[in-house]
């Protein structure tokens, strides 16, 4: 996303169709400051809650900002700029427990990963990362520890390869294509147009255990505020049954393409992974308790947050105010 101001806004446009919307729409729109990676697939929620009008049936005027990193995110929410923050959990998690403790998961577009993990020129095979290095988007997060677990499964220890910060997907390409690792670690679609380039897909994430990759994160008092957390919630939970509903897969082509700048084909290969055969996007937005409670042993496990593990409850906004949990 280079060349891309955070200030830069991309906002909705499009009017939902007649069918299915709430029988009174509020009367004024309030801002909603929502930040995503507008290149990343697993944000297609939010791309079509602003595309088909959602947000604005639910009294919100949307405003879709370019996520630069989580912690930067999180400080963002935290001082005013995003109602609503995408976040790594672990990062989210970390705040919380130090102090900032009014943030609350409100829902997560997915409860399983879609990531890939890719090798370089000439990395064909998993074995071929020993002595390598592993491009990850962050050190101390699930995606190392899932990584080190994916690997140990294929017989790989730790002291077989080390990890770097890769960056974002695209940058993590850029290292793949120039040598500077061995392997990445990528999200989609960048995953399948890497794939498509000719790099190696050494292994799929998808069959691990439950992880929500990303969080959506809202203030605890700004939800209680004009019920604003139970009509973001009604915006998410509409735009999830409007993307897995069959009938709907052309025209969310489109809103992907609009906002990933991929090709159709791949796009299409995205689609099915998220709702035909992978099914690995959520159907409505819940959290999935058993995704978070392993995300919290995690942390635990590296210690550097908590030795113990926290009940998920304490990062889950309640159902009352809005909060998608299962």
């Amino acid at each position: 996303m280079k060349g891309i101001d955070r200030r830069m806004f991309v906002a909705g446009a499009a009017a939902a169709t007649c069918i299915g919307r709430p029988a009174v729409v509020r009367a004024a729109s309030e801002p909603l400051k929502v930040n995503a990676v507008l290149a990343n697939a697993i944000h297609w929620v939010q791309f079509a809650a602003v595309e088909k009008g959602f947000y604005k049936d639910a009294g919100f005027d949307p405003e879709l900002s370019v996520l630069q990193s989580s912690p930067q995110s999180i400080q963002f929410i935290l001082s005013g700029e995003l109602h609503i923050a995408t976040t790594q959990p672990e990062t989210f998690v970390a705040a919380v427990e130090q102090g900032a403790t009014d943030l609350a998961a409100i829902a997560a577009p997915t409860n399983h990963c879609d990531w890939v993990l890719a090798g370089a020129r000439g990395v064909k095979t998993l074995a071929d990362i020993k002595g390598k290095s592993i491009g990850l988007s962050s050190l101390r997060a699930t995606e190392a520890w899932l990584t080190a677990r994916l690997l140990e499964q294929k017989g790989l220890k730790k002291g077989d390869y080390s990890f770097v910060v890769g960056g974002t997907s695209p940058a993590k390409v850029a290292a793949l294509e120039a040598g500077a690792v061995g392997a990445a670690v990528l999200f989609q679609p960048t995953a399948e147009a890497a794939i498509r380039q000719g790099l190696v897909p050494l292994a799929s994430y998808q069959n691990l255990r439950a992880y929500p990759t990303i969080l959506y994160v809202v203030k605890k008092e700004w939800a209680a505020m004009d019920t604003h957390g139970k009509r973001v919630a009604t915006a998410l939970r509409r735009s999830h049954e409007w993307l897995w509903d069959p009938a709907n897969r052309e025209e969310a082509l489109q809103i992907l393409a609009k906002y990933a700048k991929r090709e159709r084909p791949l796009l299409e290969t995205v689609y099915d992974q998220y709702f035909v055969s992978g099914k690995l996007y959520s159907k409505t937005g819940a959290i999935e308790r058993a995704g978070l409670r392993a995300v919290l042993a995690d942390m635990a496990q590296d210690g550097s947050t908590f030795k113990v593990a926290p009940a998920p409850e304490k990062f889950i906004l309640v159902p009352n105010l809005g909060g998608l949990s299962t």
